[in-house]
């Protein structure tokens, strides 16, 4: 009787340091925050799971079908059901065009917004596809705080007003903050938002910074960069873009720094998963960005594809922005006009699209193609 005691009292405690093992594997697991960092070329979405379970969505990503479906696909692999938060840094339609698509695919709960209004035809259509689905929707500002399961989220810009900022200069601009660690998050602000933030936040320092407008040198204040102390930074760009994003003055800045940059044109999706003490970060690929021979040759390489004339009948927003004196509203105008009376039949029928004359024309005959 005494050895069956014994032997079941050995039982039970073997199964009790089992069943600890696995409830501290399973809270550690969930106590990780992941950011995803999503390949989506020359645009930003951005997935950042929480450590208390909840999912926020930072942009998402160009209007293309193929990249919507990029984003929706990578959310379901991550076993995403619904997105607690979409957060719309501004109106662009690189940033904004395929959530319209994702609210679709998505249970949303609450979308935070720049609120500096727009009037592409992307912009219209969001917005009346969160009234439709009566999403909650706010417009946080500066010093705005939301506590999101073990994190919280800090803005830092915008003000009240816009009516002096451009719509890159409107982003929203955040710090979320997870026990130690600090991620900052920037849309496509430039210089002069960033000089604004080293003005109000100068003792503001961070693990990590999502490099503000794809690495543009419009952006990337050095006094600034150096205030932040980023130990990672991480670029928003693809590989095939007229832009030249990022400069390569701005990947030195970061190198200088002693920054570690990742770009989703060499490194595919990027994703960083914190503790709030340590993180890991995970590529799709690996590639040396001191490397001046590789940063050369991708950069030729999108040159030279650039250099491709523009089918007008099925070129995005993002492309058809390629083209001289075109913005955001006349790209829309151009995609609304073959919707609705078919495609073009000659280059010269662009000329019918409100807003596009003979001058505009001549700067692109030799640019665009309907084959």
């Amino acid at each position: 009787m005494l050895n069956f005691n014994l032997s079941k009292k050995k039982t039970i405690l073997l199964f009790l340091i089992i069943l600890f093992c696995i409830l501290f594997t399973l809270n550690t697991t969930a106590q990780n925050l992941k950011i995803h960092f999503i390949d989506v070329g020359q645009g930003d979405s951005i997935l950042i799971e929480e450590a208390g379970g909840q999912n926020i969505l930072i942009d998402g990503g160009d209007r293309t079908d193929s990249i919507t479906a990029r984003i929706i696909s990578y959310l379901k692999e991550q076993k995403v059901k619904k997105l607690d938060y979409i957060i719309s840094t501004h109106p662009h339609a690189d940033h904004i065009g395929g959530l319209v698509d994702i609210i679709n695919s998505f249970e949303v709960k609450t979308v935070l917004d720049s609120g500096k209004i727009h009037t592409s035809q992307t912009y219209e259509n969001y917005l009346l596809k969160i009234d439709q689905e009566n999403i909650n929707f706010k417009t946080p500002r500066r010093g705005d705080q939301f506590e999101i399961g073990e994190s919280k989220i800090t803005f830092l810009h915008p003000e009240e007003s816009l009516e002096n900022y451009s719509l890159n200069n409107s982003s929203l601009v955040f710090v979320l903050e997870y026990d130690t660690q600090k991620f900052l998050f920037t849309g496509d602000i430039e210089k002069k938002v960033e000089n604004k933030l080293l003005s109000e936040y100068p003792e503001l320092q961070v693990n990590l910074i999502k490099v503000p407008h794809h690495g543009s040198k419009t952006s990337g204040l050095k006094s600034w960069i150096n205030s932040l102390e980023p130990e990672l930074a991480v670029i928003q760009v693809g590989a095939d873009n007229h832009y030249d994003h990022p400069a390569a003055e701005i990947v030195e800045l970061y190198q200088k720094l002693g920054a570690r940059v990742y770009r989703n044109d060499l490194n595919g999706n990027i994703v960083v998963t914190a503790d709030g003490n340590n993180y890991t970060v995970k590529v799709d690929q690996i590639t040396d960005l001191k490397n001046s021979k590789t940063y050369s040759e991708t950069k030729s390489a999108a040159a030279e594809k650039y250099n491709s004339l523009i089918n007008i009948n099925t070129a995005s927003e993002t492309s058809l922005d390629r083209l001289w004196g075109i913005g955001p509203a006349t790209a829309a105008k151009i995609i609304s006009y073959r919707e609705k009376n078919g495609y073009f039949k000659k280059i010269e029928e662009i000329k019918e699209v409100d807003g596009i004359g003979e001058e505009k024309f001549k700067h692109w005959q030799n640019k665009i193609t309907v084959n």
